[in-house]
C-alpha cells in the first residue's frame, strides 16, 4: 500500500492569485528535500498557468520560513558532503529563485513571521514584501561557519545598502520589521490578523492590470539593476515599441479616451 506523501508546500489558486504556502508549521517551515521538490514544482506551475496572474508566497503558522532544515544535513537525509551543499544550491535553489525573479508575473511575499537564511532569500527574491510586526530577516550563516547563499549577497545590498548587509552577515543579527520597512526592504507592515487580507487586496489590484505591462515593468527593473542608465533607457524604448503593437495598449488607449475601465 502506497504511503501518502506529506504536503510540505500547499497551493491554492484563487481568482487569478496563486497562493504558494510553506506548510511545515511544526518546524517553522524549515526547507528540506521534500519541501524543495514540492516548492520547485509549485513555482513552475504558477509561472506556466495562464490563469494565475499574481503569485503570493507565504508560510503557515508563525514563520515565513526558518531556512534550510539543518537536521537533514546532520542526519544525512539530504546533503552529505560539501559538494552536496553546493549542488543543492546550484541545481535546486538557484532555479527556483531565478524563476521567482524573472517570471512575467508579480510575486508578493506575505511575510507572516521570520524569514531566515534561504527562507529570507525566497522573501527577498519576490517583487513586493508585506510583513507583520513579528516579521524579521535573519542571515545567521556566520554562526555555523558559512557565508551567505541563495543570492542574498546580491539582493540585500541592493535593497538595504552594503553597510546594513555587511553588519547582518558579519554579526548574524536580525533586521527587524520596523528597520526593514524604514530601509524599504519591506513595503509595509500590517497586523498579523490582517496580513492575508491586505495581500489579497493588493494582488487583486494587480490581477486587474494589463499583464504585459506588468511583465514589462518587471523586465525593465531587472535589466536596469545590472545595466547603465543609457542601457536602461534603450531597453525601455525596446519594450515600449514592442508593447505599443499589443492589443492591451490599443484597449488601454480606447478606454482612456472613452473614460471607462480597460477590458482585461
Amino acid at each position: 500500500m502506497a504511503t501518502e506523501v506529506e504536503q510540505h508546500v500547499s497551493v491554492e489558486n484563487e481568482s487569478g492569485i496563486g497562493w504558494i504556502r510553506f506548510n511545515r508549521p511544526e518546524k517553522m517551515n524549515a526547507i528540506g528535500a521534500l519541501t524543495r521538490k514540492q516548492l520547485a514544482e509549485s513555482i513552475k506551475q504558477a509561472e506556466r498557468d495562464d490563469a494565475v496572474r499574481v503569485v503570493v508566497l507565504t508560510g503557515s503558522g508563525r514563520a515565513f520560513s526558518s531556512g534550510a532544515d539543518v537536521t537533514e544535513m546532520v542526519q544525512g537525509a539530504g546533503m552529505r558532503t560539501p559538494e552536496d551543499v553546493g549542488n543543492v544550491l546550484r541545481n535546486e535553489y538557484m532555479p527556483m529563485l531565478m524563476r521567482l525573479r524573472t517570471m512575467p508575473k508579480p510575486v508578493i511575499a506575505a511575510m507572516n513571521g521570520p524569514a531566515v537564511g534561504i527562507g529570507a532569500s525566497f522573501a527577498l527574491a519576490c517583487d513586493i514584501r508585506i510583513g507583520t510586526p513579528e516579521s524579521y530577516i535573519l542571515e545567521a550563516f556566520v554562526n555555523i561557519g558559512l557565508a551567505p547563499d541563495g543570492g542574498v549577497s546580491w539582493l540585500l545590498p541592493r535593497l538595504a545598502g552594503t553597510g546594513v548587509a555587511y553588519e547582518m552577515f558579519f554579526t548574524g543579527k536580525p533586521l527587524s520589521a520596523a528597520d526593514a520597512h524604514r530601509l524599504g526592504v519591506i513595503n509595509r507592515i500590517v497586523p498579523a490578523e490582517r496580513l492575508e487580507e491586505e495581500v489579497r487586496d493588493l494582488a487583486n489590484q494587480l490581477v486587474a492590470q494589463p499583464r504585459q505591462a506588468l511583465a514589462g515593468a518587471k523586465r525593465s527593473v531587472n535589466h536596469a539593476l545590472v545595466s547603465s542608465y543609457e542601457d536602461a533607457m534603450e531597453f525601455e524604448s525596446y519594450l515600449q515599441e514592442a508593447q505599443a503593437a499589443s492589443s492591451e495598449f490599443a484597449e488601454g488607449v480606447q478606454a482612456f479616451l472613452a473614460r471607462r475601465l480597460a477590458k482585461k
